[in-house]
């Protein structure tokens, strides 16, 4: 079963989506840093996926704790693309500048996918011709593969849209997308490289595309301490960065449009805009180094070009004065 959350839209409809082959053939994409550990259980549950037509790209970001070895001992199973420091925006472009797939999935080195999930994800295409993406829901793991709980959404009716930018549900291992769909957005934002998959779906969402999500666990994203998204300080520099070009994307295309539309959107910035300046301040306050902070912030909510119709970000900036 398949359950489609795009609501009916404000914005001109895309040109219809071309048809998919009969079997179409699925790029995987793997970031790959330090993961050595985990990377064997990571590529087996790709290269072991019923989908009778999938590639496998791994980027690996300049390991040095075996991965390198790892990935070699696969052969021609998979294609290994080397670069260093470039991080995973940089890493999934890399990879698809060679990917041939008509699909792109992605998943990350640390985690590992369930049976079925590419044979699920084409489903769903069938089933919903004009989808541009596909996701899903996933469980949690713990370092060592021991189960923590899963994470399933639950809509909340409206557009989705508006879901999407205020908080994104979707897991980036649960997604599979047409490539023409990541060909008209230019890639994934390497000025956000930490939330990059978060980007684009706002990109692709601006522009009208129909979104599907497949209410089924088909990843287990695992938990330990050298996640990505446990590095509170560059994950809160690019999110602001993202979300203002969420926010230029809505109005560029249409989703935004009248004053209910703008004074909505500028709710949904200022909220979180506030919620990691208060993060902030709390973590610099306590280093006493709320000066260098403050510059910061400054710098990061003096970026509004384009958005002073709706975006009164001045008011966040009173508030942080006033710290």
């Amino acid at each position: 079963m398949v359950q489609s959350v795009s609501a009916p839209f404000t914005v001109a409809p895309q040109a219809a989506l071309p048809a998919l082959p009969a079997v179409p053939l699925v790029s995987v994409i793997v970031p790959s840093f330090n993961h050595a550990r985990y990377l064997r259980e990571c590529v087996d549950s790709v290269l072991t996926q019923d989908h009778p037509a999938i590639e496998l790209i791994v980027v690996d970001d300049g390991s040095t704790d075996g991965s390198i070895e790892v990935l070699k001992s696969y052969g021609n199973r998979l294609r290994l693309l080397q670069q260093r420091g470039g991080r995973q925006a940089r890493a999934r472009n890399l990879a698809l500048a060679v990917a041939r797939g008509e699909l792109v999935a992605f998943l990350d080195s640390d985690d590992r996918w369930r049976p079925g999930r590419i044979s699920a994800a084409v489903a769903a295409f069938r089933t919903q011709p004009q989808a541009a993406l596909v996701w899903a829901d996933h469980a949690f793991i713990d370092a060592e593969g021991r189960p923590l709980g899963e994470r399933r959404w639950v809509s909340p009716g409206g557009d989705f849209r508006r879901v999407l930018i205020a908080g994104n549900p979707i897991c980036n291992a649960t997604v599979t997308v047409r490539r023409a769909v990541l060909d008209q957005i230019g890639g994934f934002d390497e000025r956000a490289p930490r939330v990059c998959d978060g980007a684009a779906w706002t990109q692709i969402a601006a522009r009208g595309h129909v979104f599907v999500h497949l209410p089924q666990v088909v990843l287990d994203y695992r938990l330990h301490g050298g996640n990505d998204s446990a590095r509170f300080a560059p994950m809160t520099h690019d999110r602001d960065t993202a979300l203002l070009a969420a926010a230029q994307a809505y109005v560029r295309h249409g989703v935004v449009a009248g004053p209910a539309d703008l004074a909505w959107l500028r709710g949904v910035l200022l909220r979180q805009f506030a919620f990691r300046a208060a993060a902030w301040v709390q973590r610099k306050w306590a280093l006493g180094r709320l000066s260098e902070w403050r510059a910061r912030a400054y710098e990061a909510l003096g970026s509004d070009a384009g958005l002073h119709a709706f975006a009164r970000l001045q008011a966040v900036k009173r508030w942080v004065g006033r710290r």
